[in-house]
């Protein structure tokens, strides 16, 4: 067994295909795939079953995949380190859940990057709480931001836990309505899920989720029943927040929005008088990997920013 063929398995879990795997590694896909085979073979286990649609760990590869991502996490930031001759690079990868405050607490630690000398590579991906979980099970990413509420974090947290993920659970927020301050609602002292109803509700990401669970507006049920309710489904940032600033009337609930942003784009949050939920985010990396000092100091900023206090 070598480094080549651990990272050859590695990329074929990451890209659950062989030809994925091997584009992306500039190999022929035979070479590849006898490089699994061998690889197989000298460990005396299965570590994918072949299917039509591409591959998938067996039990047992599950196992031998998760050391194998750490060994290969370890090779690459030791290569990347080392292959220009500066020690100071910082390497990192993000993926999280869409958020205002994590992509402007990333562009703070980029800041602090700024002020030492070295050069570094910061990845930040915005996504949806499953590519979350999957790509940080597959070392696609050091790091994962999940952000769930109070009827859904637990289908996430054991979603990650099957998949052999350490989940960092931050303190709760409440939800509430983010609405444009020219909103008919916005001077009203006490908004109720009544006097929503005849304005459109914007839903960001997870359309199968919805937004708050009394509001029956799953993404396959606005199509068959769309005089319920008047919904606008986006997945970019950007559009959610043009949405919320010049849609007359709209609204979205969320647990939290950057103070930097809603002055950007005018809006407010509101507390409504419905039942309480949460919104429960959580750090999530592989469990028994090797954590760099560039993901310490980032999962150390997010908890600190939270919950005043250090991650130990």
């Amino acid at each position: 067994m070598n480094i080549q063929q651990l990272i050859c398995a590695v990329e074929t879990y990451r890209c659950g295909s062989i030809s994925k795997a091997a584009k992306k590694l500039y190999q022929a896909q035979p070479n590849l795939s006898s490089a699994i085979k061998d690889l197989e073979g000298e460990m005396g286990m299965q570590i994918f079953h072949r299917t039509k649609a591409g591959v998938v760990p067996t039990e047992a590869g599950e196992e031998f995949l998760a050391y194998a991502s750490d060994i290969v996490a370890r090779f690459e930031h030791l290569q990347n380190r080392y292959k220009t001759g500066d020690s100071s690079s910082r390497i990192l990868s993000v993926v999280t859940a869409r958020s205002s405050y994590i992509s402007l607490d990333t562009a703070d630690y980029i800041n602090e990057a700024l002020k030492e000398p070295g050069s570094f590579r910061i990845k930040l991906r915005e996504s949806t709480n499953f590519s979350v979980v999957n790509e940080v099970a597959s070392g696609e990413a050091d790091i994962g931001i999940l952000r769930a509420n109070t009827y859904d974090e637990q289908h996430y947290l054991k979603m990650a836990e099957k998949k052999d993920l350490k989940a960092l659970k931050l303190p709760p927020i409440p939800y509430v309505v983010l609405l444009s301050r020219s909103h008919p609602l916005a001077d009203k002292p006490l908004i109720t899920p009544k006097m929503l109803e005849p304005y459109p509700e914007v839903l960001h990401g997870d359309y199968e989720t919805p937004m708050y669970p009394f509001s029956d507006t799953r993404f396959h049920n606005y199509f068959n029943r769309p005089e319920e309710k008047r919904l606008i489904l986006v997945t970019d940032r950007g559009t959610l927040m043009d949405m919320l600033a010049h849609v007359e009337g709209c609204y979205m609930w969320t647990s939290s929005t950057h103070p930097d942003l809603m002055r950007r784009f005018d809006l407010i949050e509101k507390k409504c008088e419905a039942p309480p939920v949460n919104g429960v985010d959580s750090i999530l990396i592989k469990r028994n990997r090797y954590i760099t000092p560039e993901m310490q100091a980032f999962i150390n900023m997010i908890y600190q920013r939270r919950t005043g206090e250090a991650e130990h």
